[in-house]
């Protein structure tokens, strides 16, 4: 198999991964993806896939692609953390998008949504009547980071657990009359 920004990927990723061999996560390597299922039930999984010029990750209904190897590897361990989160939000029942989220020094930033509704239709994103924007949050502690987080971001305002101070491990919702997800664009 010829060396490509995809196979480096994954080759990266493995690398990574090898730093946390008891880490509770069923890792299922197919050659060309790698499938990082958590044995916590609480948690989600990630999937690495090279597609040759890149590297694409997704988890649930959320992916990006990457062109830098080391920057997807650390994006898979991010997302089985308590400082990366999923969130998925629903208009009136209907998915309009889904992107990640880092705690930094001012809380929760959302980037890289995958928008499954047209975002440059405002009329579009307005509830109607009764309706409301369901976002459901997901979070896991798969892997413990070996040096405390404040070495990535010292600003950041943790709880005595040196976690996030909202952490909640699994899935919560919170129903709002606005968008979000609007707000990333």
């Amino acid at each position: 198999m010829p060396d490509s920004l995809g196979s480096r990927g994954l080759d990266a990723t493995r690398r990574l991964l090898a730093h946390f061999p008891d880490a509770p996560l069923k890792v299922d390597d197919r050659g060309t993806s790698i499938e990082l299922t958590p044995t916590d039930p609480d948690g989600f999984a990630v999937t690495i896939y090279d597609q040759d010029d890149d590297t694409m990750i997704a988890a649930g209904r959320w992916h990006t692609h990457y062109d830098d190897p080391e920057q997807l590897a650390w994006c898979a361990l991010w997302l089985l953390t308590p400082f990366y989160r999923l969130v998925e939000e629903h208009k009136g029942g209907v998915l309009v998008a889904v992107w990640v989220e880092r705690y930094e020094a001012d809380g929760w930033v959302g980037s890289d949504p995958v928008f499954y509704m047209n975002p440059e239709d405002p009329i579009s994103w307005q509830a109607k009547g009764d309706e409301t924007f369901a976002r459901r949050y997901q979070q896991q502690r798969i892997v413990d980071l070996p040096m405390p987080y404040t070495q990535f971001e010292p600003e950041a305002a943790l709880d005595a657990d040196g976690l996030p101070p909202d952490f909640q491990a699994g899935k919560r919702v919170v129903h709002d009359r606005e968008s979000e997800a609007i707000t990333l664009v």
